[in-house]
């Protein structure tokens, strides 16, 4: 009994309730604290309308954003041609006419403008073939000049790369349409190569046995009965310049003109048998 007399006098005590009201204060501070510095933090209770940037200029942002407060960045460009360069296309938050919400004074708008430019990263093409790398550099809206290096171990192989007399590096952004220099090895001037026959083929044939030359460029010169594009393809070779006979050679670099004729005969054949 006197031990439950002595809990009850130190709990009525003004030292024990001192403390407990020293403990309730610091955990109204601590938790009042709290709230009002999330409220402040926060801008609890905040209501801007997110202005609609759509179609307006770049250089009028701070006017078309002074009266909400907001701040923004730019965080991409869009190819779109028919806009003036600089033409807000896109903006995240969109509009608070168009999605009815409010954002705080806190948020920041994400813009992306219009771009007349269209960039186009250039690929890795050293190494590659000829033919492989302009057909890559077409398929991505870029143009090619060639040059050739003397290379005897990179015959009709991409050396290098180059923009605007520079080194173009893999992943170099370049405008839509750019013209790109191929440095191509060819073999060294002491090596001609021997004139192939290319009598009787098509011109896919002899495109593929032209291909492994050293910079050899095949040209039609004329191909008769030929009117679209499938008679050029389906036709035959009945000649050629420089002529094929044992021996002939030329020197790397050089042109072979062939003409060809849709309605192909082999002639040469009969010219031997009337010859035996």
């Amino acid at each position: 009994m006197s031990r439950f007399n002595n809990i009850k006098a130190f709990i009525s005590s003004k030292h024990f309730v001192k403390q407990v009201g020293y403990l309730i204060l610091t955990y109204l501070l601590i938790v009042g604290g709290t709230l009002l510095y999330l409220d402040i933090r926060t801008h609890h209770g905040e209501k801007i309308a997110v202005p609609n940037l759509i179609g307006k200029h770049i250089d009028n942002i701070e006017e078309l954003l002074d009266e909400s407060g907001l701040e923004h960045i730019i965080i991409d460009s869009i190819y779109r041609p028919e806009l003036p360069t600089g033409t807000i296309v896109k903006q995240i938050p969109e509009a608070t006419s168009r999605t009815k919400v409010f954002v705080k004074s806190s948020r920041i708008l994400e813009i992306s403008l219009s771009k007349k430019v269209r960039l186009v990263a250039i690929p890795d093409l050293v190494h590659k073939s000829k033919r492989y790398a302009e057909s890559i550099l077409k398929n991505r809206g870029l143009k090619f000049r060639l040059k050739y290096s003397i290379s005897p171990n990179d015959i009709d192989a991409v050396i290098s790369q180059r923009f605007n007399g520079r080194n173009a590096t893999e992943g170099l952004k370049v405008p839509y349409g750019s013209v790109i220099d191929l440095i191509v090895g060819k073999a060294s001037k002491d090596e001609p190569f021997d004139v192939p026959d290319l009598y009787g083929m098509t011109l896919a044939q002899a495109d593929s046995i032209v291909y492994e030359l050293p910079s050899v460029n095949l040209i039609i010169g004329e191909c008769l009965g030929c009117k679209t594009k499938k008679d050029s393809l389906s036709a035959r070779i009945t000649g050629q310049t420089p002529e094929y006979f044992e021996g002939n050679t030329r020197p790397p670099g050089s042109d072979i003109v062939i003409f060809l004729d849709k309605n192909f005969n082999d002639n040469r054949d009969n010219s031997d048998e009337d010859a035996d």
